[in-house]
């Protein structure tokens, strides 16, 4: 509504303005309506929960992750709700694409990984494909890393 109104003030006003309905047409996120009940990120791509978006597609988000690891830690969300990565291979493979388009542009070595249920360390069961960038020594150990495993056996004394 507020594209067209301002694309009717700029016609009255002598220019010319492409208005484009982006989402009109998307497909539903889910089959079942409760989902986006339950999970914040088809609340997020619903626009009922708030996130800092740092990229659209017509099938996918980026967004910065609160309590991010780090300054470029970025999340790459499906637009359509699927568990986790061996739900669906094509929305899995789709969101691997898109995230390696701001990967690349980071051009510096970094986590691209998934996880699928909880044990796997999974704390949002809706697919999301992270990008961690990483420097030597900045301490931010995957589960399976020296410094985690270390952590965990002393705990564990």
């Amino acid at each position: 509504m507020v594209a067209e109104a301002i694309g009717a003030w700029l016609a009255e006003n002598g220019a010319t303005a492409g208005i484009e309905h982006r989402h009109i047409g998307r497909p539903l996120i889910h089959r079942d309506p409760t989902v986006s009940e339950r999970c914040v990120f088809c609340q997020i791509v619903a626009g009922t929960a708030p996130a800092t978006v740092l990229r659209e597609w017509d099938d996918a988000l980026a967004i910065r992750p609160r309590g991010g690891v780090n300054a470029g830690h970025t999340l790459v969300i499906p637009r359509r709700h699927v568990d986790n990565a061996i739900v669906d291979p094509a929305v899995t493979a789709t969101a691997m694409a898109r995230a390696a388009e701001p990967g690349a542009e980071l051009d510096c070595h970094l986590d691209l990984i998934t996880s699928v249920g909880a044990l796997a360390i999974q704390t949002v069961m809706h697919l999301h494909i992270p990008l961690v960038p990483r420097e030597a020594g900045d301490g931010l150990p995957l589960p399976w890393t020296p410094q985690q495993t270390t952590k965990t056996a002393g705990a564990a004394r």
